[in-house]
């Protein structure tokens, strides 16, 4: 991927991805943070979590959503509601991502790694394995996505990624799938692109 910062629109139109390529930590020294947010950048330690926490802040600059990024008690990240505005983030090696709707979203961003196949019997189902196909590699990794965008638009918890995050169909690049939510289950449509080495999911109520 060329650009450090891409932006990439749902099928809705509306709907966002928005990505950027983790800097030093020295490029953020002039990132906006709004004062609980200068408190817990504070209470990180690790260098590399500062990284991804004032990446995700730029973006959300980037952006124009004035507003700090909370969390629930399941740790989903939100905005004040008064924006109407659901967001998700994510991060990977390399990069930043923050998923922005008017309805609740969930994102996955992962770069492609043959590490991937050391794990798949975690994740997925025997009917999921239609969906991979001779590039094994690439379509593992496009999976284990899908079902963290979908993890990350659950509210439950302890959630089994191979029997409870369903993959059941595809047209083109959009995924139709289900997953067991507190009151029972619901189905799912899931978008996945690739930029380069970069694997994008999202997940929406269908």
């Amino acid at each position: 991927m060329s650009k450090t910062f891409y932006k990439i629109y749902l099928s809705d139109g509306l709907s966002s991805v928005a990505i950027e390529e983790k800097k030093p930590f020295g490029a953020y020294s002039d990132e906006q943070l709004f004062p609980e947010e200068q408190d817990q950048l504070y209470e990180i330690k690790n260098e590399f979590r500062k990284i991804e926490f004032l990446g995700v802040r730029r973006i959300r600059n980037e952006s124009t959503l004035h507003s700090p990024i909370y969390y629930s008690e399941s740790r989903k990240p939100y905005l004040k509601h008064d924006l109407n505005t659901f967001i998700s983030i994510s991060h990977s090696k390399n990069y930043c991502a923050l998923g922005i709707s008017a309805n609740d979203i969930g994102i996955d961003i992962e770069e492609i790694n043959p590490r991937i196949e050391q794990i798949s019997s975690r994740f997925v189902n025997d009917e999921e394995k239609q969906f991979i196909g001779h590039d094994s590699i690439q379509d593992l990794t496009k999976l284990w996505t899908m079902k963290e965008s979908m993890f990350k638009l659950n509210d439950r918890t302890g959630i089994e990624f191979k029997t409870e995050l369903i993959i059941e169909g595809k047209s083109g690049e959009v995924y139709s799938g289900k997953m067991l939510i507190q009151n029972g289950w619901v189905q799912v449509k899931l978008e996945c692109f690739q930029l380069g080495k970069l694997v994008v999911s999202a997940c929406s109520y269908a």
